[in-house]
């Protein structure tokens, strides 16, 4: 959630834009030619003063965090300072070497899902990447690694919402994330893909059958309604001087920038690089950024607070602040 205290304060770590994969709906337009990535040191400095800032878990994104060289390393350094490491994976590179690895260190694996075998290949790329992931699936599950699923939402695939969540639970995940496609990074090709206002309601209401269905499984919706927007809005409710207390999810992308909230928030309330300054510097500097930030949101915030629509709400704030 927006500025809030809870338990969960989260830092989406983006280590990397290499992956072995050009998923057409990629944010971070990451693949196998890019090579842009964090230095170890600028991570480990990052992960300590997570901890200090008051964060609790760490997630790991990509690009594809498990080419990421120093992924033992970080997941090491997360451990060490208390926090929680949880890695996101297109699920095609879990050989039983990784899977060890990720048992050992890591909270959860999140393996990422675009619907049936025809519309994830498709997403893909790559003819033959559903089966890759559900190989690697079944090899989390052989070591009783708690892991879930994340299905990423669009016009084309809605219909197949109820799959994933028979696919999530014959599989043995924990979760099942739904997470609506946004037009940015290379998505931005993808707009007419982008759910409808009337398919993320009808989404909505889907999702309560689906965990009265499907108890085993975890759900979350990544969409918001009035009742979120009017939590959004309350302020902090104990500001202890660290920056988790104020903004939770921060995001860190691989060139260094941290932002608030979603990759690519605008710019102009980023917090800064990480090849300039340690966070803690620039959670002080960004503190007079905060309420111009807080203000900026508040207009949408009441405009949903007050209607009857369900919306992405990081990316809906992120075109109108």
């Amino acid at each position: 959630m927006i500025f809030t205290g809870e338990v969960a304060r989260i830092v989406q770590l983006h280590p990397t834009r290499h992956c072995n994969l050009a998923c057409a709906h990629c944010y971070s337009s990451s693949g196998p030619r890019e090579r842009e990535q964090l230095p170890p040191e600028v991570v480990d400095a990052l992960v300590e003063d997570a901890a200090t800032e008051g964060y609790n878990v760490l997630s790991l994104s990509g690009g594809e965090p498990l080419m990421y060289p120093h992924l033992e390393r970080v997941l090491r350094a997360a451990r060490a300072a208390g926090l929680v490491a949880n890695v996101v994976t297109n699920g095609t590179l879990l050989d039983d070497e990784r899977v060890a690895l990720l048992a050992e260190l890591a909270g959860t694996v999140a393996v990422s899902l675009d619907g049936k075998p025809e519309d994830h290949d498709r997403m893909r790329g790559r003819p033959g990447a559903f089966a890759a992931l559900e190989a690697g699936v079944a090899r989390l599950a052989a070591a009783g690694l708690r892991f879930g699923v994340v299905f990423t939402l669009s016009e084309r695939n809605c219909s197949s919402l109820l799959w994933a969540a028979r696919f999530a639970a014959a599989c043995g995940a924990a979760s099942l994330h739904v997470h609506a496609l946004d037009d940015v990074g290379r998505g931005a090709a993808l707009g007419d893909e982008v759910p409808l206002d009337e398919t993320r309601s009808a989404v909505w209401l889907a999702v309560g059958y689906l965990r009265r269905t499907f108890p085993e499984l975890a759900i979350q919706l990544d969409l918001a309604d009035r009742h979120v927007a009017a939590r959004a809005l309350e302020p902090p409710t104990a500001d202890d001087g660290r920056l988790a207390t104020l903004l939770s999810p921060l995001v860190v992308e691989p060139d260094g920038t941290v932002a608030p909230l979603q990759y690519g928030f605008p710019r102009r309330f980023a917090l800064g690089s990480l090849h300039d300054a340690r966070l803690g510097e620039l959670a002080r500097r960004w503190r007079s950024t905060y309420p111009v930030l807080r203000s900026a949101c508040c207009g949408p915030l009441r405009v949903l607070r007050d209607s009857d629509d369900v919306i992405d709400l990081y990316r809906s704030l992120a075109a109108r602040v």
